[in-house]
């Protein structure tokens, strides 16, 4: 039960920031120069973050290869897809291409977020498959 109000709560953390961050107001363009190099990082560290967790099970050792997976790979890719969502979060208010691109790189950071939630699934399967209950990575 106490894992479970942990998970909760941490849930409740997450929504309550990301809530907050859509009601900030848009104060200057700075991050709509990043945002193109957010979105294409996304896709391609939740591909990376999703072929390394696959890899975990052919790893002769591949508890470094956790850490990075968890530690690194997931969140850079699923924190750049959401960065991308706040940068573009008026997104229908813009016209002619520059909707169209605001739109591809809003799908891109979909496709990271997806990829890096796959990417999670096949590592805690992995570690839950492998690890005995309640003993540390590296163990």
């Amino acid at each position: 039960m106490r894992l479970f109000a942990q998970i909760l709560a941490s849930g409740l953390i997450v929504a309550g920031v990301l809530w907050w961050m859509w009601r900030l107001p848009r104060r200057s363009d700075a991050w709509l120069t990043i945002a193109p190099w957010l979105a294409l990082g996304s896709a391609w560290l939740s591909l990376a973050s999703v072929v390394s967790s696959a890899g975990l099970w052919w790893a002769s050792a591949p508890d470094w290869l956790v850490t990075v997976v968890f530690l690194l790979l997931d969140p850079g890719a699923i924190g750049a897809g959401v960065l991308v969502l706040w940068v573009h979060r008026d997104w229908k208010t813009w016209a002619g291409d520059d909707a169209q691109t605001v739109a591809r790189q809003r799908q891109q950071a979909w496709v990271g977020i997806a990829l890096g939630l796959t990417a999670v699934a096949i590592g805690y399967v992995y570690v839950m498959t492998h690890k005995r209950i309640f003993t540390p990575v590296g163990m």
